[in-house]
């Protein structure tokens, strides 16, 4: 062999190297395309006060997840807490900007009056109402 083909021989053969490595690094470098704010943020076994326009709330659950910049989800056994009432319910989600709580479980509501139990209920803080699905029961205080 000559030296010309020693050399061209030895040019490929670097070239293909080189080509290989910059496959490798191309399939192994992680893609930066996920948005970091759409990932849900959990904590286990939350307690916090939330201070709104209708006051300070205490919420509390097993899992909060934080579903956006304006919605929670109060995950497993939960409750809310203020002046006027305690719920105590099951995955119960809380609109940050409209102060509304919403729950589809079995839901308890204690407030001076007595005791409401429901299927499920929608609260809004704003307006000082809340709303019951399905079957309540309420039982006065004796």
């Amino acid at each position: 062999m000559n030296r010309v083909l020693k050399s061209k021989i030895f040019n490929f053969l670097l070239l293909l190297c080189i080509i290989f490595q910059i496959l490798i690094y191309l399939k192994s470098n992680p893609k930066l395309e996920s948005n970091f704010d759409s990932r849900n943020i959990s904590i286990e076994n939350f307690t916090s006060i939330i201070l709104t326009k209708s006051g300070i709330t205490k919420i509390g659950s097993q899992k909060l997840n934080k579903i956006s910049e304006r919605i929670l989800l109060l995950q497993g056994s939960s409750y809310l807490e203020n002046e006027n009432y305690k719920i105590f319910g099951y995955d119960i989600t809380i609109d940050l900007n409209t102060e509304i709580s919403t729950s589809n479980s079995f839901v308890e509501v204690i407030n001076s009056i007595g005791k409401m139990q429901a299927e499920g209920f929608n609260n809004n803080d704003l307006e000082g109402k809340i709303f019951f699905y399905g079957d309540a029961i309420f039982e006065f205080d004796k």
